[in-house]
């Protein structure tokens, strides 16, 4: 397979580190490009030959179900994983109604989910993952 470009949306450094770390552990044939405002990926995206976009939905330039709609709106035909800390069914559910390919937990024990919902997507199999 081969190594899949992805963009990820997320304000802290910290965070975007470690899942490069952990997904790197997994072997995962991604490469991670990390902004930290979702106007760095509005001037990027277009640019770049990106396969996935994975976005936090609490950044200090936009929150939630408006700033993924503005994600979808930019990425086009490509997948949006919301990457994410908010737990809250609701949300999920709102999220994946929305355009989410997948709703992805934040955290160490969620990097083989996140990694099959973007390897899946690439295949053509949407997750509603958590």
């Amino acid at each position: 397979m081969r190594t899949l470009r992805v963009l990820l949306v997320e304000d802290n450094l910290a965070d975007a580190e470690l899942l490069s770390v952990w997904l790197e552990d997994l072997g995962a044939p991604l490469l991670i490009e990390h902004v930290e405002r979702f106007t760095e990926a509005r001037e990027r995206w277009p640019q770049e030959h990106y396969d996935a976009l994975l976005l936090d939905l609490d950044i200090p330039d936009g929150f939630g179900l408006e700033l993924l709609r503005k994600a979808l709106s930019l990425v086009g035909s490509r997948p949006v994983v919301v990457l994410t800390g908010n737990i809250d069914p609701l949300v999920k559910a709102l999220a994946l109604e929305t355009g989410a390919a997948a709703y992805v937990l934040k955290g160490r024990e969620h990097v083989p989910t996140l990694l099959a919902a973007v390897l899946g997507l690439q295949l053509g199999m949407g997750m509603e993952a958590d």
